[in-house]
């Protein structure tokens, strides 16, 4: 693809008429492709190659002053409001950034505000620019009121109840904030929630999302507040709107500010002063950027002086006084060698790129999922192609696109199978997934007995993919109970199978007998439920019995169930063949929740602390976790401001990096069990 240009891509005669047809055509586009991106969270087209569009646009009404029009895209932001959703006035509007691909145009931005400027020492900022959604929160007397969507830049949704759910935004500023400030940021989805969703939409036959900022775009906007929960969401700050009273000097001073009150900021906030220091910082930021929990595609930087900023004011659409730099997507060409079906723990057929090994964004690439069929035809996608790869969200390796130019006429067009490449049983079309009929399908079956066997599940060590697809396939496995009937001699059969590691699986399967009911819960696969909806349902019901016999209704009073979700377990209790897997896992003893510790901690000691585990530890983290969780403390994901203790375990990385910074105190693994006693 190429680079989007600074200047007009064509010259027009001077009747203006190729130019008129032009912009036109370019404003129809762009308008669609700005209904896709903000009001249906689901793009057709690359930001990169958006931008080239919009730029083209630029240059024309620029060459072309005469076709100019108030109505332009060039001179409007996001998107209009959405009818589901009540409308919220921003007091401030919200801007958009100008942004650039060019070093030069960077250059060209430091040497113009230092121009405005005149003489007078200026400094800039350089923050991660997140991929996620604009958000606006409206606190009074320092309790959110109101949280809104960017929309038009002047209205935006009321998505205040969603935003309610997102852990890390809090409801009450905490110390002394203004008596009334908008505060703007962006709310995105975690890079590792990003996979895991899409590889639950591709087990459930959904089309995936497109990256992680369209699904925090369709989280954010969900009718059902549960859903939006269920997604976990965050958050990060980088701006204000309204601020009464005081306010503060400088940029630096306002992320002081922030913290202070408890919302999140950038982990990383470089500086600069000239254009040299400003290039530096840019290109320091997009070596760190892989590192972040959220995926950034550039960097912004700001003038830091808010008296400055109100004085340079901005244009129509953007503020004079601040650019984005984006970065170019780190894509890889290879050669599509094969493409094979991956079968899932429901059934579902999933197409799979089988590529040439190629190195992108941090690691090297040999696979990648094509999602389904409807996919694979929408990208013309042949076997035998040269294509461009990605990682969508930094995570997951995508096929972006073929490079049609270079087919030679040998590349074959796929086709989905008529019968399913595991068991050979016919498949059949639901929505846009096909689905094995067969659920004693045996690649089904080694999925489920994986999904059981995981550390978020029944933690089974030592019953991986490897040995599940050899017990499987010597039939000592037909379904998730046959675990329990496992017996020294069978093992000691199988291939590279030893004494001790005999020894360590039979172990291990003994101890999760008695595993609590969240994680029997997460590991039986019932659809919607993760991890934290099992622990939620496991508090509410207590035992696996109670929550089977449970309706609807009931299931709607846990604040993390929606409709969707209720309608789906109640489903997955009513099932003839569910009841009877019920019954074979209480014949082998399980735990069904009896046995579990009351929910609410008896010894409250570590009530109102906050955790946050990293490196290698002699225990489990799930085995910590739940230690601290036991004695009323609270485990997160992240280093914050709110955090109150750091558990390090060998090779800790940057959450200690982070902890140390903020003051946070680190304790090893002696320190943690004296203790939690």
């Amino acid at each position: 693809m190429s680079k989007p240009s600074s200047g007009p891509l064509e010259l027009f005669d001077h009747t203006s008429t190729r130019a008129t047809a032009r912009v036109h055509e370019l404003r129809a586009q762009i308008e669609r492709h700005n209904r896709l991106y903000y009001e249906h969270a689901a793009p057709e087209i690359s930001d990169y190659e958006f931008d080239g569009l919009l730029r083209e646009l630029v240059s024309l009404e620029k060459a072309h002053p005469e076709l100019a029009s108030k109505d332009s895209p060039t001179r409007r932001v996001g998107g209009k409001p959405l009818e589901e959703f009540a409308p919220a006035t921003h007091i401030v509007p919200m801007q958009s950034l100008d942004n650039t691909y060019s070093p030069e145009e960077l250059r060209e931005f430091v040497t113009r505000v230092h121009k405005l400027a005149e003489d007078r020492s200026i400094h800039f900022t350089v923050e991660p620019k997140v991929d996620g959604v604009a958000i606006s929160l409206l606190y009074e007397d320092g309790r959110l009121v109101r949280a809104a969507t960017r929309g038009d830049g002047v209205t935006g949704d009321d998505v205040t109840q969603n935003v309610l759910t997102i852990s890390n935004i809090p409801h009450k500023l905490q110390g002394d904030p203004p008596e009334q400030i908008e505060i703007r940021g962006e709310v995105y989805l975690p890079k590792t929630i990003f996979a895991r969703l899409n590889a639950e939409r591709d087990e459930e036959g959904l089309p995936p999302f497109a990256n992680p900022r369209n699904a925090a775009a369709g989280s954010i906007k969900q009718l059902d507040p549960a859903i939006t929960a269920s997604r976990k969401l965050a958050a990060v700050f980088y701006g204000t709107g309204i601020w009464t009273g005081d306010q503060p000097a400088t940029g630096r001073e306002m992320f002081a500010k922030l913290q202070k009150w408890g919302l999140p900021i950038s982990e990383k906030i470089l500086e600069g002063s000239d254009e040299g220091s400003v290039n530096a910082a840019v290109q320091e930021m997009g070596e760190l950027r892989h590192e972040f929990a959220y995926e950034t595609d550039g960097a912004v930087v700001k003038l830091d002086s808010l008296a400055l900023r109100r004085e340079f004011g901005s244009t129509a659409k953007a503020p004079r006084w601040a650019i984005a730099y984006k970065y170019e997507p780190e894509r890889a060409e290879t050669k599509l060698l094969d493409i094979t079906i991956q079968v899932g723990r429901t059934g579902t057929l999933t197409p799979v790129a089988e590529l040439q090994p190629v190195f992108v964004s941090g690691s090297t690439v040999s696979r990648a999922t094509l999602h389904n069929e409807e996919e694979i035809q929408r990208k013309d996608i042949r076997i035998g192609d040269t294509v461009l790869i990605e990682k969508a969200g930094e995570v997951i390796p995508a096929v972006v696109e073929a490079k049609k130019e270079l087919r030679n006429g040998s590349e074959r067009v796929f086709v989905m199978p008529e019968c399913c490449p595991s068991c050979g049983a016919a498949v059949s079309k639901l929505g846009v997934a096909w689905k094995c009929t067969n659920p004693s399908c045996g690649a089904q079956m080694r999925r489920r007995i994986e999904h059981f066997a995981s550390k978020q599940a029944m933690d089974i060590e030592g019953l991986g993919e490897a040995l599940v697809a050899q017990l499987v396939e010597s039939r000592l496995l037909n379904g998730i109970s046959d675990i329990y009937t496992l017996d020294r001699e069978s093992l000691l059969n199988l291939d590279r199978m030893g004494e001790k590691s005999a020894s360590n699986l039979l172990a291990a399967i003994e101890e999760s007998r008695s595993r609590p009911l969240w994680r029997l819960l997460n590991g039986l696969g019932i659809p919607h439920v993760g991890v934290t909806s099992a622990r939620d349902l496991a508090n509410r019901f207590h035992t696996l019995d109670a929550l089977a016999s449970a309706t609807e209704e009931k299931l709607l009073t846990i604040h993390s169930i929606g409709e969707i979700m209720a309608t789906a377990i109640n489903a997955w209790f009513q099932s003839p063949e569910n009841r009877t897997l019920m019954e074979s896992l209480r014949s082998v003893g399980l735990n069904f929740g009896e046995s579990d510790s009351p929910t609410a901690p008896t010894d409250q000691r570590l009530i109102g602390s906050t955790w946050v585990l990293t490196g290698t530890l002699s225990i489990s983290r799930e085995e910590a976790a739940e230690a601290i969780r036991r004695l009323g403390g609270k485990v997160t994901g992240s280093v914050s401001k709110k955090t109150t203790h750091l558990l390090a375990g060998d090779e800790a990385g940057s959450k200690l990096d982070k902890a140390r910074e903020l003051g946070v105190p680190v304790l090893d693994e002696a320190a943690f069990r004296e203790i939690c006693g």
